[in-house]
């Protein structure tokens, strides 16, 4: 992960991409909406949260273009002990997603904080949930990546289901608050839709519980696939 193109091509997207739409939505120089009262960037949660689908590249990376390459068949040679390298796994996954995430958010959020005239508690408070936010879905991307064994499916599959969100495909409110973009955004505060939110609490367990299954599944699978 700290030698693939893709860490650093995700990295770059992402801190490009939040460092823009924060100091839009700071500035308000711009506004959308088609009604007497256009709204600024930071009224659109989903846009803001968008730039997050970069940021999973590093974990779906990692996971899905060993396969292709030929890296997990040699590795499953090397290392017999699937269950330590399972670990090694999602700790390397930590190890490099959450300084990575403060890296590519902590600009952004400072911008969006002073605007919103934060406090540094509350500074640290958002940049923490945030964090957690990106880990959360690096780990749910991490999985859906090494079940698919491929980088495209897992994020093809990411980026569809909120678009299909937006744009009605899903006629089940009650059902898609608990989806994990759906989830992470209520869990930062800033839900995409009212009918999707979810108390922040309930959220981050929600989130959580995504996160978990992802590790579940896809150790399950480690251990017991090309046996």
């Amino acid at each position: 992960m700290t030698t693939h193109p893709a860490t650093i091509l995700g990295m770059t997207i992402t801190l490009i991409a939040n460092l823009t739409f924060a100091v839009i939505a700071a500035t308000e120089v711009v506004r959308f909406g088609f009604g007497a009262e256009p709204a600024p960037l930071s009224a659109f949660p989903a846009v803001m949260f968008a730039p997050i689908y970069g940021f999973l590249i590093i974990a779906v990376y990692a996971a899905g273009s060993e396969y292709p390459s030929g890296q997990h068949r040699v590795t499953l040679t090397a290392t017999p002990l699937r269950g330590r390298l399972a670990t090694a796994k999602w700790l390397a996954l930590a190890a490099i997603t959450i300084p990575a995430a403060v890296i590519v958010l902590l600009p952004a959020r400072l911008i969006v904080g002073l605007h919103a005239g934060l406090d540094p508690a509350g500074d640290l408070f958002d940049l923490g949930r945030w964090v957690i936010a990106y880990f959360l879905m690096s780990v749910v991307a991490f999985g859906l990546a090494g079940l698919t064994r491929n980088t495209t499916t897992s994020l093809t599959v990411l980026i569809l289901i909120p678009i299909l969100v937006a744009t009605g495909v899903f006629q089940w409110p009650q059902g898609i608050k608990f989806l994990p973009d759906q989830a992470a955004m209520s869990l930062l505060g800033t839900p995409a839709y009212d009918v999707t939110e979810l108390p922040p609490a309930i959220a981050a367990i929600v989130l959580a519980g995504w996160a978990l299954l992802a590790v579940v599944s896809y150790t399950v699978v480690l251990l017991r696939r090309d046996t």
